[in-house]
């Protein structure tokens, strides 16, 4: 039997532990941001879980408060687009922790990374290749830069490697139109060099038209390269990155100011001398650009220029000191650009002012001031889309001497590019989109377009009208149909796209090309598309370039209204292109790229018949693979596969000294190249840094930039039956850090 004091006491300890129990447990508070990693990027919409049960989601500024029990706390972060995160936080009763965990963004890998469409961009209709995305800077031969990449799609030919000259669909280079934000540049390359004049990571897409565009383009009558830049980030306060290489730095820097205001800015240097030097002594060549975007509600500010200094130097038949020579070019432009969209309604207006320079090796340049406008309004129905635009520009060209220290050697060297003038253009265009789903149960679309434009120069007005329909529609599911029709005009062009020459030689004629395209595209499994594309152009009146500067059978003359340096390379002519262009692509996954071949013809009509024209290249194969490995590692390669352009080989008569033999008879050596790279990437808690290397003809091929002829000291004639091929081989290495944070 328990004793009265036992059952007292046990009574006792029941009344405490039941008061025990009823206590609540005591708890702790955790609050804190969330970024991401090796930034300062706020995450917003991220969900912090307890083991306990207890959870909650960032806001807007990744800033985020929870009530959990004391002691050690199991915590599991996750947000779309970033690896989950695993923490453990120990913690004492009654107590508030501030914290901060940082997420690792997920690769890639299964993003797509290059499309290519037929429907519109914007204000644009027709079939295009897009590239988007940080990760073309890693696209293997492009050396870091997403406008190299141009040079691997279907249709494109590069006649010499190393140069930024692109042939597109049997057209003359000239004839090719290069548009950022809506802006027309002269260029959007650096001279001889792999670099684009644009900061590669504030590039947001770029699209290329090869051919068969709507009228919302105008006054090109070949290729249309339309690339846009991005705003600054809104994630994050600040961010910025600097990236060294063997031939350039550059560095980018943004930030979200009070009241919605972003601000961008970005540049590059480029020091190629000591690699240029390894195979060309007396060569120097030098460049930089610069970008500028602010954004605040709807109205962007931009401001851009590059800079290209290609110097020569020779050294005296005596040994005495070398002479050198340079070759300048540069533009710079400022938009001051709104854009506005209420419901169905977008509306564009802009205000473009410009000043380019180009100076010849002898100092002789030219300089052009110029100021733009555009307007482009889309209305778009339930079945219907409809677009208006007008644009135009007064531009002063001016001839100067930029080379002060230097005698006036040939003050009349550029001839008709630097006689002073003013320069008027302007055009307008109307289309309209029509879709037949509801009635055909299926996508299809029809857009037909017309465009005028307008030059006046020198007491010279051509107008020019182009006509333009396009269709696409998709059957099935995986199969998808388009085609193209139009005339594409545009005023006499220099034959290779450098600042400050246009809207000059007016007397010379419009050119024209008057093209079509029809192709089909298949959707195939694991995100692989194949596509073949057929098209032909009737060229009239264009102009082309003397490649080699050489003589050669049936050559014709320059136009008789022209002088200077335009009459010594620019011949007018008249001819067609017609090809296939054949495209299979991977989009997504581990293993992305692209195989493009084109099979294509150029011909012009010479005064001793129809022959392939200068530029002709026959086959053109690309292929692009890009493997994403473990450990934030990527690797990729270029294999590219080219025949030669072609060239004129006579047959010498020693006896009477005279030559005989067609144009453009034999063609160069099939050219072969293969790029590597290899990117890896660390990450910290507040930065990250990259290492790269890349390394451009590891095949040590050589290029060929032109054919000679030698002279005969006995028979004084030229020998056009000994070609001398001039070239050289080459490695070119990329290898650089980036750091960003």
């Amino acid at each position: 039997m328990p004793t009265p004091l036992r059952l007292v006491a046990g009574c006792l300890l029941l009344i405490a532990a039941t008061a025990r129990a009823g206590e609540p447990v005591q708890g702790a508070r955790l609050s804190g941001r969330i970024f991401e990693r090796a930034s300062v990027i706020a995450i917003a919409g991220a969900t912090v879980w307890a083991k306990s049960g207890e959870s909650v989601v960032s806001d807007a500024e990744g800033r985020f408060s929870l009530d959990v029990p004391a002691g050690a706390v199991e915590l599991t972060v996750t947000a779309t687009g970033y690896d989950p995160a695993h923490f453990v936080e120990t913690l004492a009763p009654n107590v508030s922790r501030t914290v901060e965990y940082r997420l690792m963004p997920i690769e890639n890998g299964e993003r797509s990374r290059y499309t290519s469409r037929v429907v519109g961009t914007g204000h644009h209709e027709g079939e295009s290749f897009t590239l988007r995305d940080d990760e073309l800077t890693k696209v293997p031969g492009a050396a870091g830069d997403p406008f190299k990449v141009i040079s691997f799609l279907p249709g494109v030919l590069t006649p010499i490697p190393l140069l930024p000259i692109y042939v597109v669909r049997g057209g003359s280079p000239g004839m090719n139109g290069f548009f950022l934000d809506g802006m027309r540049v002269p260029q959007l390359f650096h001279l001889v060099f792999v670099d684009g004049v644009v900061h590669p990571r504030i590039v947001d897409h770029i699209d290329f038209y090869p051919g068969s565009y709507d009228a919302t383009f105008g006054r090109y009558a070949s290729g249309v390269v339309d690339a846009a830049t991005r705003p600054a980030r809104t994630d994050a306060p600040w961010h910025g990155e600097v990236e060294l290489r063997l031939f350039d730095v550059s560095a980018l820097a943004e930030a979200r100011l009070p009241g919605g205001v972003q601000v961008l800015a970005a540049g590059r240097y480029g020091f190629p001398g000591p690699l240029i030097h390894l195979v060309a002594p007396g060569v120097d060549l030098s460049y930089w650009d610069y970008q500028l975007r602010v954004d605040w509600r709807g109205l962007t500010l931009e401001a851009i220029g590059s800079f290209d200094s290609l110097a020569i130097s020779q050294a005296q038949p005596d040994g005495s000191q070398a002479v050198s020579a340079q070759f300048m070019v540069e533009f710079h432009r400022i938009q001051l650009r709104e854009q506005y969209r209420k419901g169905r309604l977008e509306l564009e207006a802009a205000l473009v002012g410009g000043l380019d320079r180009m100076s010849l090796f002898s100092g002789e340049g030219v300089q052009k001031l110029g100021l733009s406008a555009r307007l482009n309004a889309r209305l778009k129905l339930s079945f219907l889309a409809l677009s208006l635009g007008a644009d135009s520009e007064i531009s002063r060209f001016s001839a100067d001497h930029f080379a002060t220290d230097q005698t006036r050697a040939a003050p009349d060297e550029l001839g008709d590019l630097a006689g002073d003038r003013n320069g008027i253009v302007g055009g307008a265009y109307a289309q309209g989109t029509l879709a037949f789903d509801r009635w055909l149960h299926f996508p299809a679309a029809v857009t037909a377009g017309l465009r005028a434009d307008v030059y006046n120069a020198n007491g010279v007005t051509l107008l020019g009208l182009d006509p333009r329909v396009l269709v696409r529609l998709s059957p099935l599911k995986q199969l998808e149909l388009f085609g193209g029709f139009g005339q594409y005009t545009q005023a006499p062009s220099f034959p290779v796209p450098l600042p400050g020459i246009d809207t000059f030689a007016l007397q010379l004629g419009l050119q024209k090309n008057v093209q079509g395209s029809v192709g089909v595209r298949v959707k195939l499994p694991e995100s692989i598309t194949a596509s073949a594309t057929g098209y032909y152009g009737r060229f009239t009146n264009i102009n082309d370039v003397v490649i080699d500067f050489q003589a050669a059978s049936c050559t014709s003359p320059p136009p008789e209204s022209i002088k200077g340096l335009a009459a010594y390379i620019t011949r007018q002519s008249y001819g067609s292109g017609y090809g296939l262009e054949l495209l299979v692509r991977k989009q997504a996954g581990r293993v992305s790229g692209w195989v493009a071949y084109t099979l294509s013809r150029s011909e012009r009509v010479y005064s001793c018949g129809l022959a392939a024209s200068d530029f002709d290249q026959t086959h053109v194969l690309n292929a692009v693979v890009q493997v994403r490995l473990p450990w934030r590692l990527s690797a990729g390669l270029r294999f590219n596969v080219q025949t030669g352009r072609p060239y004129t080989l006579l047959q010498a008569d020693l006896a009477t000294a005279s030559v005989t033999g067609s144009r453009n008879n034999q063609r160069l050596p099939t050219y072969v190249q293969l790029d590597l790279r290899l990117d890896r990437e660390w990450v910290f808690r507040r930065w990250a840094m990259a290492l790269f290397l890349e390394l451009l003809n590891v095949t040590y091929s050589e290029s060929i930039y032109g054919v000679t002829f030698p002279k005969d000291p006995t028979l004084m004639i030229t020998r056009y039956d000994q070609p001398q091929f001039q070239g050289f081989r080459w490695i070119l290495p990329s290898i650089g850090a980036r750091g960003r944070f």
